[in-house]
């Protein structure tokens, strides 16, 4: 496992959850629902699959991944029981 590129994932998804969280508790979020709120945890996510599924590249080898390659990484939620890609892909 490639610690580097795990860390900075993660790194971000929880910066991120943390700004979600203080939004939350000020109030800034709308009770009623927030479209902003779905895109900020669909951002998270993003992160969290591209720590699983990158945690064997080297932080160059993240680097390069091309941007059809970054998106699959990015929606393929982590399963043992095959693929599951999230978003614009389908389902497998």
């Amino acid at each position: 496992m490639q610690t580097a590129t795990v860390q900075f994932e993660l790194s971000e998804a929880s910066e991120h959850l943390q700004r979600i969280v203080a939004d939350l508790r000020a109030g800034r979020i709308a009770a009623d629902g927030d479209a902003g709120l779905g895109v900020e945890l669909a951002h998270v996510l993003d992160h969290i699959c591209r720590a699983w599924n990158c945690k064997d590249q080297t932080p160059d080898q993240h680097a390069a991944l091309s941007q059809a390659e970054f998106e699959r990484l990015s929606h393929t939620v982590p399963n043992f029981l095959g693929e599951r890609i999230i978003g614009e892909f389908a389902l497998t």
